[in-house]
């Protein structure tokens, strides 16, 4: 992590956000794999703690496609921290293990945990900052959290304006902000966090086989004419906090 403030009193200074460019490409992985693969693979074995797992309401579970299901089935131990209490007793009744707590409070639930989820919730939130302090508070020494949060330079968001016939770019009306990498970089340092991997899987949905190898192909096609924010529709960033870091 670069701590900008250190370099130089102009937070628009050109070299010093190179200097931060650089850093972010050094820790930047393309990955042929998808977004629940590396997320399976982040949680397999490992106590977890998947902040905002109730997606909204009961009509997103599905056991093949919500991911808080399949965390479960490959975690040592799951437990979702969830702020809408209806959700809570519903998932609780269902058998899995859902605390109600707002993930941006000074909220302590007792108990540590190897890795952190918060998957598309940062963009919710009135404070990310407090966000990723609740994360850090939960972590067991050396545990890692990973995010993920829409990418607003992605085409698609643009495709969306003119197919809704919209002037401006209609985020997730529930969304508080767009987060860019250099965003995420200073939220980071505010927090006591350090962005560790940014993760681009090459392909939404698990696929196998030729469906997989097609998929793989087309983006690493994009990938070769177009700048890597224009092929990838989120991102998805492991973090840990400062004082774990390791050189």
């Amino acid at each position: 992590m670069i701590d900008w403030r250190r370099l130089t009193k102009d937070p628009t200074n050109v070299s010093v956000s190179r200097q931060i460019d650089q850093f972010l490409g050094s820790i930047t992985r393309i990955e042929e794999t998808s977004r629940m693969e590396m997320l399976l693979d982040f949680c397999r074995g490992k106590s977890v703690l998947d902040i905002g797992a109730a997606e909204h309401d009961t009509s997103f579970y599905s056991p093949e496609s919500w991911e808080h299901e399949q965390i479960r089935k490959v975690a040592m131990r799951a437990v979702a921290a969830e702020i809408n209490p209806e959700l809570c007793a519903h998932y609780n009744a269902k058998g899995f293990d859902f605390r109600c707590v707002d993930a941006t409070s000074d909220a302590d639930l007792g108990e540590r945990f190897d890795v952190a989820f918060a998957g598309d919730v940062i963009e919710h939130v009135n404070n990310p900052i407090a966000l990723l302090q609740f994360i850090k508070r939960h972590l067991k020494p050396g545990g890692h959290a990973l995010l993920t949060t829409p990418n607003p330079f992605a085409p698609r968001f643009l495709m969306h304006r003119r197919r809704d016939r919209t002037r401006y770019v209609m985020a997730n009306l529930e969304h508080t902000m767009w987060l860019s990498l250099s965003n995420l970089h200073e939220i980071c340092l505010r927090a006591g966090m350090e962005m560790h991997v940014i993760h681009w899987p090459l392909y939404k949905k698990r696929k196998s086989g030729f469906k997989r190898k097609l998929a793989i192909l087309g983006k690493r096609l994009q990938l070769a004419v177009r700048p890597i924010e224009q092929v990838f529709h989120e991102y998805a960033v492991e973090i840990r906090p400062v004082s774990e870091r390791k050189d």
